[in-house]
């Protein structure tokens, strides 16, 4: 049968994730609604070997605490990557077709300011606005 220590059941643990790894990878990445935006913006950057990567919407530059510099990034998935070999690996997978495609068809995402207005905490409305009229010193109201 099996020694001590012989038993395998569930497989290899070497591969695995611990919890701590998947919780920490769930809040690391940028979510829909923060993506939402950058994939509808023009890149704006210009790549001059001292600014970002053309794909970001970010002037900040060549970080060195990022993989590859920052040089090659995804926008819909928000990652980074060590070299363009492996962006465009990165972009043939399913995951990344299933993100691009979700951020295209999706509306707006909901933000803080719709959260408030439909608990009832949005803008006050005061009503039209008044112009004041400085000869006669009247408040009049605007139609």
């Amino acid at each position: 049968m099996g020694g001590i220590g012989k038993r395998k059941v569930g497989g290899d643990h070497k591969h695995r994730k611990t919890f701590k790894q998947q919780r920490r990878s769930q809040f690391q990445e940028r979510h829909i609604d923060q993506v939402w935006e950058d994939v509808r913006k023009p890149p704006s950057m210009v790549h001059n070997g001292k600014t970002g990567p053309l794909g970001t919407t970010s002037t900040a530059e060549l970080d060195e605490d990022v993989p590859g510099f920052g040089k090659h990034y995804c926008i819909p998935c928000g990652k980074y990557f060590n070299t363009a070999t492996a962006l465009a690996s990165h972009e043939g997978e399913r995951p990344h077709k299933r993100r691009a495609k979700l951020l295209n068809i999706t509306p707006r995402p909901h933000n803080q300011r719709d959260a408030e207005a439909a608990a009832g905490m949005g803008a006050p409305d005061n009503g039209p606005k008044l112009r004041v009229n400085a000869a006669a010193g009247v408040a009049v109201m605007d139609e």
